[in-house]
């Protein structure tokens, strides 16, 4: 299969004196944003239905998915160079795979494979030697659940047993380093379909659906590791399932997703600050997405594949990558981030 690359590059545009000052200005005026902006990235190379991402500190990993079946395909987003890269694949093929980062590996957990009924599967991705390892299952099998880091471990949370239901509100906790499972406290509101993201060491669970069928829900659950204990924080101002979260710089943005099931996607994007408990409104996504995948890198949100309504036909193949004003990419300032969690570089 073809893929197709493209670059980029940035020039000076003034200071004819003093070369070095010239440079470096250039370089400060490139990274210190103030615009919000969404621009268009070159193309996954083979889009896909209900694939997960995984965003490590350079790169950006789709990982398995849907065509007519359940695909094993893993590719790599280079945002320097603005590229794609084949890696690895799953060792088995798997659709609505869930991903999860901790020390700089990817775990892929969940999903399902052909017509049998939602896996328990984990496996465990090391980007720096392309390599998969087996890992032990996940307690509970399921898939369009969601799974975010905090602390050093894995917190799988809700989704659905099988196609038809019912909706689980089970919280199972994963252990890399002793490669363990250990049940918390249920999730008050059982949801499938919703998105989860991490900041300040809790779990901020958003959206989704209470059934297979709907309705579609507004809600935030606050869910806190440390004393496994959850809170109702304030509503999304716009109900949605299958949608996507980017946490960035101690806020989430609530990115695309459909209003009803099986609905046309939604171009909206949505703030939560979890200081404040209060929602506000961003810059609307170009392309309406429902099941999109996004990251986020060196303070920019990438927006990827997905399709513009319910499931199909057409499966978008297009990237987006959006800048928040007011996030400095500075070479000092930058932030470390992985899917679903968030902090300040070392």
């Amino acid at each position: 299969m073809k893929r197709k690359f493209m670059m980029k590059s940035n020039k000076p545009l003034f200071f004819n004196s003093g070369w070095l000052f010239a440079t470096l200005l250039t370089f400060y005026f490139i990274h210190d944003t103030t615009a919000e902006d969404w621009i268009q990235k070159a193309d996954m190379p083979i889009p896909r239905l209900f694939f997960s991402v995984a965003a490590t500190d350079s790169q950006l990993y789709t990982i398995g998915g849907m065509l007519a079946e359940p695909v094993d395909f893993v590719d790599a987003y280079d945002p320097d160079e603005d590229k794609w890269v084949q890696k690895a694949s799953l060792p088995a093929a798997r659709a609505g795979v869930v991903t999860s980062i901790v020390d700089g590996k990817i775990y892929a957990i969940g999903g399902w494979s052909g017509q049998a009924p939602a896996l328990g599967t984990v496996e465990e991705y090391d980007p720096a030697t392309d390599t998969w390892t087996q890992k032990a299952d996940m307690p509970t099998p399921r898939s369009f659940f969601t799974a975010t880091a905090v602390g050093g471990k894995i917190y799988a949370i809700g989704g659905i047993a099988q196609n038809v239901g019912p909706v689980l509100p089970t919280v199972e906790e994963y252990d890399p380093t002793t490669d363990t499972w250990t049940q918390k406290t249920d999730m008050p509101t059982p949801v499938s379909g919703m998105a989860a993201a991490s900041i300040d060491g809790k779990i901020y669970l958003i959206g989704g659906t209470p059934a297979v069928q709907g309705p579609v829900l507004e809600t935030v659950q606050e869910y806190d590791p440390s004393s496994d204990a959850w809170a109702e924080k304030a509503d999304m101002p716009t109900p949605r399932t299958a949608l996507a979260l980017a946490p960035l710089g101690g806020k989430i943005y609530a990115l695309g997703g459909t209003d009803v099931v099986q609905g046309p996607g939604l171009t909206t994007v949505e703030i939560y600050n979890p200081d404040s408990d209060t929602w506000t409104e961003s810059p609307e996504m170009p392309t309406a997405r429902v099941f999109l995948g996004v990251g986020t890198i060196a303070n920019k949100i990438y927006a990827v594949g997905g399709v513009a309504e319910g499931l199909g036909p057409a499966i978008l193949p297009t990237v987006e990558q959006f800048t928040p004003s007011g996030l400095s990419v500075a070479p000092l300032e930058k932030y470390r981030t992985t899917w679903g969690h968030i902090k300040k570089a070392d």
